[in-house]
C-alpha cells in the first residue's frame, strides 16, 4: 500500500538526516518523527529541554506525510453528541482545543516561514443525503446556541454549485475556521524548526527496545546505537509496533487511500471547488478531497487490500467514486495513488497521557491528526515539564487496551461492508 504519495513527489527539498550511531544522551527521547513527535521536540526545545527524535524511516513517512492535508475543526462525531456523552462544559473545552490546534499550526508556519501551501479557507462538508442536510441544520443551531460558535453556514441543494461543481450531493455545511496544507512540507518544516531550536533528529533509526536502568534512566536501543534519557515519549499512532504492547493494543490502524490527478488547468480546479476549501462528505465510508497548490485534485477514501489484485481494485473503486462526484474529470490522468494508516481509539477521541512507567504518549486522531497532533505534541511537552493542564478533556488517566484487539483487521473489514450497505440503502 505504501506507493509514492503525491506529497512525497512534490515535496520541498530536505537534507538527509543521520542514522543514530553510538551512545547519545538527552533529557527526552522521542520515538516517532511525525506531527506529534516533532511538535513535542519543538516545544520542549523552546523550554531548554534537550531532545532526540528517533524515526524508523524518513521524517513524515507515516500518516503525517501521507494524509489528505485537511486541517479541520472538531472530532469524529458532532459536538452535540460529545456534549451529551461528556457534558456541555467538557464539550466546550474540546471545541476550543480544536480551534487552538489550527491556530497553533498557523502560528508555527508563519513564525518559521514554512512553505506548505497553508490556506485557511474553511471546510465544506457535503451532505450525501437530504436527511444529512437536516442534521447539519440542527448541528448549526446547537453550535450557535450552546457553544456560541457562529462560523457555520448551511448551503442548500439549489446553491450547491456555489461550492462544488457537482450534483452528487444534497447541499452541505461550511465551517470557516478549517484549513488545508501540504502535509509533508509542513512536517519537514516542523522538523527544521525543531532542529533550529536544538533537537537532534535521526532517520532510519527504528527503536528496537526500551528499558530502564537502576537510576530510572530510559535506554532506547536501535540497530547501531542507543539513547539514554530521563523521559520517554512514544508518538507512533497507527504505526505502533510491538515496542509498547499497551499502546499498540489501544489503537486500531485503518487503511485510507488517496489518488491525485495530473495538474489541471487553473480554471478547471477553480470551477470544481469554488472557494478552495477542504471537502469531505457524510457517507459512512466518506470521500474527502481538495485542490492542491499545483492545481491537482486530491481525492481520498477508505481502502484495505490483501493482495496486488485487491490493491488495484480499491484504487479503481476510488476513481469511480471521484468520477461520480466530478464526471467532468473522466479524461484526466491519475498521476499518483497511495495509502496509509489512520489511528482510531476505542472511544473515537484522541488520547494523551502517561503510562505508569512514565512514558508519555498521544495517538488515535481518527482522521483529525493534521489539526490535533501538533497541539497534542505541545501538550506532551507541557506534561514532560510538569506544566500540563490536568483538566485537559483529552487526557486519559488509565490506558485500557481494546478488547479482542488482535481481531481488529477482520472486524474493520466487516464494519466497512456494513457501512457500505448503510450508505447505499439506509437513509
Amino acid at each position: 500500500m505504501d506507493l509514492l504519495s503525491m506529497w512525497e513527489g512534490t515535496a520541498n527539498k530536505s537534507s538527509q538526516r543521520p542514522q543514530l550511531e553510538g551512545e547519545k544522551r538527552c533529557d527526552t527521547v522521542i520515538i516517532g518523527g511525525g506531527f506529534t513527535g516533532l511538535s513535542a521536540a519543538y516545544h520542549l526545545q523552546e523550554k531548554g529541554c534537550s531532545t532526540i527524535v528517533l524515526e524508523q524511516g524518513k521524517v513524515g513517512i507515516g500518516a503525517s506525510g501521507r494524509n489528505g492535508g485537511e486541517v479541520l475543526t472538531g472530532y469524529l462525531g458532532s459536538m452535540e453528541y460529545w456534549a451529551k456523552k461528556k457534558g456541555l462544559d467538557t464539550a466546550k473545552k474540546m471545541w476550543q482545543l480544536s480551534l487552538d490546534s489550527i491556530d497553533l499550526i498557523e502560528g508555527i508556519i508563519n513564525k518559521h516561514n514554512i512553505a506548505c501551501d497553508f490556506k485557511r479557507n474553511g471546510e465544506f462538508v457535503a451532505a450525501y443525503k437530504p436527511s444529512h442536510l437536516e442534521a447539519m441544520k440542527k448541528d448549526q443551531e446547537f453550535m450557535a446556541n450552546q457553544l456560541n460558535y457562529h462560523e457555520i453556514d448551511i448551503v442548500e441543494k439549489k446553491d450547491l454549485k456555489s461550492e462544488l461543481e457537482t450534483s452528487f450531493y444534497a447541499g452541505g455545511q461550511i465551517d470557516y475556521n478549517s484549513a488545508h496544507f501540504h502535509p509533508l512540507n509542513y512536517t519537514l518544516g516542523l522538523a527544521e524548526a525543531a532542529e533550529e531550536q536544538g533537537a537532534y533528529i535521526c532517520e532510519r533509526s527504528k527503536a528496537l527496545s526500551v528499558k530502564r536502568n537502576s537510576k530510572n534512566k530510559v535506554i532506547v536501543r536501535t540497530e547501531k546505537g542507543k539513547v539514554i534519557a530521563d523521559k520517554l515519549v512514544i508518538a507512533t499512532n497507527a504505526y505502533s509496533g510491538d515496542l509498547n504492547k499497551k499502546i499498540k493494543r489501544s489503537v486500531v490502524p485503518v487503511e485510507s487511500i488517496m489518488i491525485a490527478t495530473e495538474p489541471l488547468p487553473q480554471e478547471v480546479v477553480e470551477q470544481l471547488i469554488k472557494n478552495d476549501r477542504a471537502v469531505s462528505d457524510t457517507k459512512n465510508l466518506l470521500y474527502y478531497f481538495r485542490r492542491t497548490g499545483d492545481n491537482r485534485l486530491a481525492f481520498g477514501g477508505s481502502g484495505r487490500a490483501s493482495s496486488k489484485r485487491d490493491q488495484n481494485q480499491i484504487y479503481d473503486n476510488l476513481l469511480d467514486g471521484m468520477l461520480q462526484v466530478f464526471p467532468q474529470l473522466k479524461d484526466s490522468r491519475i498521476e499518483y495513488r497511495w495509502g496509509g494508516k489512520v489511528g482510531f481509539t476505542q472511544n473515537m477521541l484522541p488520547y494523551v497521557g502517561q503510562l505508569k512507567d512514565g512514558t508519555h504518549y498521544a495517538f488515535g486522531y481518527g482522521g483529525h491528526g493534521a489539526a490535533m497532533a501538533s497541539l497534542l505534541g505541545k501538550t506532551i511537552a507541557e506534561d514532560v515539564l510538569e506544566e500540563g493542564d490536568p483538566d485537559n478533556p483529552l487526557r486519559v488517566k488509565k490506558l485500557r487496551p481494546i478488547p479482542f484487539h488482535g481481531q481488529h483487521t477482520k472486524a474493520v473489514g466487516v464494519l466497512k461492508f456494513y457501512k457500505q450497505f448503510q450508505d447505499r440503502f439506509l437513509s
